[in-house]
């Protein structure tokens, strides 16, 4: 029922975001467009690329690494078995295991992934489906988007992700047209996408590929935010000619730049207005892109807002101080929620007064694009009820960075 009144209001989402002037991060910020013969979503590459749609299946692809992994369901009942198994010769103690949906057009950014260190622990999550499990890769992560024409790769952009993590998300990424992805990642991608035209999204720990999509990061924010209109029209090309203009090789540079996300360990009841949020980031950096952005870190908190900086000093000051006024906003609602409990149940001098304003300056939070709101709800349902894969709504339309 929930989901039905969330997807009738999203209907009105165009109309309310044109009402109150709210800008479309994807969009309005770039002259040169994605083509819409692209597929941004995972759910439609997966249909669009039938041939090539087992990369979706993550199970598949740590099997084509001959890394140790399963279903999850497999292990019910075996708990301490496998952790016998994992068991690190020589050393005391068990490696541990890694699990998380199984379907990576089915799954989103971190939900549902956990790092399991015992078999007690593991327990926990035998309920859940569609999940498998895998040997814990403990090292940085990286990502490199590749543009294929007829399984040669004619481009490719690898993000650099930062040393520090907030659970399995990472503080920040550098975009560089000089980085290059390890050669084992390329080279299995040559192998398994034999004549394919496209796009590929991989991700990798320590030069082991842990997911795979038939798109670009980010809807292609990171593409888009390079601003080389050569760059983006070649790879558009891709869609609508099916060529690669190799005369462009010299032309397809780009300034580099940070993309930084925003972390918070509170609870998150309250959100920024969007034109509060505008004047916060459009006073302290210089990149068109941002957006409200939740994932769950696992069990340290939640990621809420990512942005974009070319100058990576001032990014962490920047990032910092959002971090602050948000961690600030959620203490201020809490003591408002606080003062209307104490006001209804003591039942003060001008009650209704007090509720009515207390109550309106909440539902300030509700001052943003309405898909703010659904994706923080989505996100906090994980976080609070860990949520199995068949217990939510499927997500076909998913955008992982």
């Amino acid at each position: 029922m929930l989901a039905g009144i969330v997807n009738r209001l999203l209907h009105y989402e165009e109309k309310w975001c044109k009402l109150m002037g709210y800008f479309n991060p994807y969009i309005d910020p770039f002259t040169t467009h994605l083509t819409s013969n692209m597929p941004v979503y995972d759910g439609k590459a997966y249909e669009r690329y039938p041939d090539y749609n087992f990369v979706y299946d993550k199970l598949w692809i740590i099997k084509s690494q001959g890394l140790m992994g399963g279903k999850l369901e497999d292990l019910k009942g075996k708990e301490e078995q496998i952790f016998r198994t994992m068991t690190t010769e020589g050393v005391r103690g068990h490696r541990p295991l890694f699990i998380k949906p199984r379907w990576g057009h089915l799954s989103a950014t971190s939900k549902n992934c956990f790092k399991i260190k015992d078999a007690d622990e593991l327990k926990k999550y035998s309920h859940y489906n569609d999940m498998m499990w895998s040997e814990f890769i403990d090292a940085n992560e990286g990502m490199t988007d590749y543009v294929l024409l007829k399984g040669k790769i004619v481009h490719q952009i690898t993000y650099i992700y930062s040393e520090k993590q907030n659970g399995f998300t990472d503080d920040w990424k550098y975009i560089s047209p000089v980085s290059k992805p390890p050669s084992n990642i390329t080279e299995w991608v040559t192998l398994h996408l034999q004549n394919y035209t496209g796009l590929v999204n991989v991700q990798y720990r320590d030069a082991k590929i842990i997911e795979v999509g038939l798109r670009l990061a980010r809807g292609g924010a990171y593409l888009l935010s390079t601003e080389n209109s050569d760059l983006i029209k070649n790879v558009n090309n891709i869609f609508d000619k099916k060529t690669w203009d190799f005369s462009l090789q010299n032309k397809l540079n780009f300034k580099p730049f940070y993309v930084f996300k925003c972390f918070t360990t509170l609870p998150i009841v309250y959100l920024f207005p969007q034109h509060v949020l505008d004047y916060l980031v459009k006073s302290n950096t210089h990149r068109p892109f941002y957006e409200y952005y939740f994932e769950p870190a696992g069990k340290e908190g939640t990621v809420f807002f990512q942005f974009m900086d070319d100058d990576f000093n001032r990014g962490i000051k920047t990032k910092e101080k959002i971090q602050f006024w948000f961690n600030t906003a959620q203490f201020i609602a809490y003591s408002l929620l606080i003062l209307l409990m104490v006001v209804l149940f003591f039942q003060l001098n001008h009650k209704y007064s007090v509720v009515f304003l207390i109550i309106l300056l909440l539902l300030t939070r509700y001052l943003n694009p309405m898909m703010a709101n659904v994706n923080l709800y989505k996100a906090q349902r994980q976080s609070i009820f860990g949520s199995g894969p068949n217990n939510a709504t499927v997500v076909t339309n998913t955008i992982i960075d």
